[in-house]
């Protein structure tokens, strides 16, 4: 089983760090391992994308509190409070986010609302 990694650390940021710290650092390593500027270099593309993973993660309040909460083990989640104030296609989609390898694969997503209608 392929060992997961620590948000913070792939960004280099404490665990306390604010919204503009977690958008410096992001912004310093996505310039440093972008695909685009390291076309020479095979394992930027994955440093990259775990980059903007771990980034969409801690911007985003929501995701942020669940991540820290659960890490990557959803079983230690305390459910009863996140249920009661959010809407759970929106949880859903962030856990999808979260824990989804193939989240990033457009042909998985579901279609746009009211395409069929």
């Amino acid at each position: 089983m392929e060992k997961q990694n620590d948000y913070y650390k792939i960004l280099g940021i404490k665990k306390d760090a604010k919204e503009s710290e977690i958008k410096l650092a992001y912004r310093k390593l996505a310039k440093k391992y972008h695909p685009d500027l390291n076309k020479n270099d095979p394992k930027a593309k994955d440093k990259f994308i775990k980059l903007k993973e771990a980034y969409d993660t801690l911007i985003d309040p929501i995701k942020r509190k669940i991540y820290d909460q659960a890490g990557y083990d959803p079983r230690n989640i305390d459910m009863s409070d996140l249920f009661r104030k959010y809407d759970v296609n929106q949880i859903r989609e962030i856990f999808g986010q979260i824990y989804s390898r193939n989240y990033m694969d457009p042909s998985l997503r579901p279609p746009p609302e009211g395409m069929y209608t």
